[in-house]
């Protein structure tokens, strides 16, 4: 009698609605089994090294290209400076011990000269463009540099040999921020008529822009350029490899001359490119592992033997969730508008075309458009901060101040009143980097810069010292960070605890990395304060309705600390220590996990 109940009971299920959509999603998911099967089949079926090496192929071209693009630029950009009589002429006027008069001078470097700067900056493939000059000349940065400057260019023995020098240093200055970036150039000579050297002309390129993965840390693909006379260039990491396996190396870069093929190099198995660079007397090598394709490819068969398991179990999950969401739909809707009640960021189902998924698409809009709207708000907030700077910035007119400024230090060099000049240098770069505006986000580097111009002229005022000392690893130098984040704590520490002190003293920066986070620390051994005071100040510094404007205490610190917040989060932003008589320390912390990785 039981068994007979059953077979009514079943019955009565197959010529119901969820019998009906039983059959119909079984029907469905046995058609997507088979047609998933089929074409997984024909996608394994294909060759993988095959695969790899079309896809290396196309490496290769693409950055054969680029080589050539590249070379191209700093050759164009090369014919443009040595056909440029303007230069050649004012080089001979020094040499032979003519002078010009000062609005002669300036004319020269405000339209000679700058010619060169905008050759750089229009140019994303020129890092910079340098005359050394070879009579006394006057300095002006970034381009126009007298001949004994060469003496701390990695290429000053080499330049005469050959015409594009590999992987150097840019040492012009010994303190240059940027003195460990990596440069590929092209050197020439310029001469007059007569074959007197007139100037030798650097047109350089990050090292990376013409060698792409020439730093890759990945083990299993590796690049270098090998030039005509034996020499290997690569990075610090891959030189040991290379100088191992020195014959293999030089046996690919004679026999496979713009070719890619499988090998063998350092006991595994590899595609190796040659790109030969006839111009650069060389040529560009690139191996990669092959291991992982082909590991990939076995692994991806293993699916095949559970193929039928697997869709077993997908027909039992889609026809359970089908039929509760035929019955359920109403309260799992229900259940989502509630958890975005309680704050949470989730989408409606919004499957079928009844009026439940009507209701749950008109939820979502609703959702997006006041999502919109906080997006829009918080956006507001952003320009209102951000037209607080700029309102600053246009009260001055950038142009004619910078006109002014490099007139006077004309002038100043002139007369050989140099350390004018070089006050007038930091003032120069200090407005320069106050009025850019391009966005709120600039790099370390930038910052500590401008920090160190800041203390060069404060430093005019004062009959001390104040000393800027960095412990900065070189790997955080481009880490990003809000715009005038350091310089108003660095500016704190000198009013409040060096200027009363009136002797010499230090500005600590420290930069070290904790759980993905870079911590940033200016400190200094100045008056510090008492525990009420900081107490007071730390209170006024996380206020949530702001500062009164009227009160100089804390004003600074709290808007730095805002600015962090909008930025990063409310979880990061500002932090100070303090101990009367002893120190003061502020901290900040910006997230790897942002723009900065």
């Amino acid at each position: 009698m039981k068994r007979v109940s059953n077979k009514i009971k079943f019955k009565m299920h197959i010529n119901s609605l969820s019998g009906k959509v039983i059959i119909i999603i079984t029907t469905f998911i046995i058609l997507c089994a088979v047609s998933w099967t089929i074409i997984m089949f024909i996608n394994m079926s294909g060759n993988a090294k095959d695969i790899a090496l079309k896809d290396e192929k196309i490496y290769m071209k693409t950055f054969l290209q680029n080589a050539n693009d590249i070379q191209e630029v700093c050759n164009l950009a090369k014919q443009t400076i040595e056909q440029n009589d303007s230069i050649k002429d004012y080089i001979k006027l020094r040499q032979k011990g003519e002078e010009l008069s000062s609005s002669e001078k300036i004319s020269f470097y405000k339209k000679e000269l700058s010619s060169l700067e905008t050759m750089t900056n229009i140019n994303p493939y020129i890092y910079q463009v340098r005359l050394f000059v070879n009579a006394d000349i006057t300095e002006k940065k970034p381009s126009f540099y007298k001949i004994s400057r060469l003496s701390n260019m990695d290429w000053a023995d080499t330049y005469k040999y050959s015409p594009w020098q590999i992987d150097y240093l840019d040492k012009v200055f010994p303190d240059s921020v940027n003195k460990n970036s990596h440069l590929i150039g092209l050197v020439s000579q310029i001469k007059d008529d007569n074959g007197r050297l007139l100037a030798i002309l650097e047109i350089s390129t990050p090292l990376e822009n013409m060698f792409s993965g020439y730093f890759n840390e990945n083990n299993s693909e590796l690049c270098c350029f090998v030039d005509n006379n034996g020499g290997i260039y690569s990075s610090d990491k891959n030189k040991k490899i290379f100088d191992k396996n020195r014959k293999k190396l030089f046996e690919f870069t004679y026999k496979l001359k713009n070719k890619s093929v499988f090998a063998t190099f350092s006991n595994q198995s590899c595609i190796v490119s040659v790109s030969d660079l006839p111009s650069m007397n060389g040529c560009f090598v690139h191996i990669k592992g092959i291991k992982d394709t082909v590991d990939s490819f076995y692994m991806s068969q293993i699916p095949y033997l559970y193929v039928m398991l697997i869709s077993t179990a997908i027909f039992i999950i889609i026809v359970f969730f089908m039929i509760r969401n035929i019955f359920r739909r109403f309260n799992i809707l229900t259940s989502e508008v509630a958890q975005i009640e309680n704050g949470e960021n989730i989408k409606l189902t919004e499957s079928g075309n009844d009026e439940i998924s009507e209701l749950g698409k008109q939820i979502n809009k609703m959702v997006v458009s006041l999502d919109e709207l906080n997006r829009e708000n918080t956006q507001k907030q952003l320009l209102v901060k951000n037209a607080e700077i700029k309102s600053l910035q246009n009260q001055i007119n950038a142009h004619f101040m910078y006109n002014v400024l490099e007139t006077i230090k004309m002038m100043a060099e002139i007369k050989s009143e140099f350390e004018i000049s070089d006050a007038i240098t930091s003032l120069g770069q200090m407005f320069r980097y106050s009025m850019k505006w391009t966005s709120g986000m600039v790099e370390l580097s930038e910052e500590i810069h401008y920090i160190q111009n800041y203390l060069n002229l404060l430093n005019l005022r004062f009959d001390y010292e104040i000393y800027l000392s960095l412990n900065i690893p070189d790997k955080y130098m481009k880490l990003r960070i809000p715009k005038m984040s350091l310089q108003p704590l660095v500016e704190n520490s000198v009013y409040h605890g060096i200027e009363n002190m009136a002797e010499d003293t230090y500005i600590y920066i420290k930069a070290f990395e904790e759980n993905n986070v870079v911590n940033i620390e200016v400190s200094d051994a100045g008056a510090g304060m008492s525990e009420e005071k900081l107490q007071e100040l730390r209170e006024r510094i996380n206020a949530a309705d702001g500062v009164d404007e009227s009160k100089e205490h804390g004003r600074a610190l709290y808007k730095v600390s805002k600015r962090l917040k909008m930025y990063f989060g409310a979880e990061y932003g500002l932090q100070i220590f303090s101990k009367e008589g002893v120190y003061t320390k502020v901290l900040i912390k910006i997230p790897l996990d942002k723009e900065n990785q």
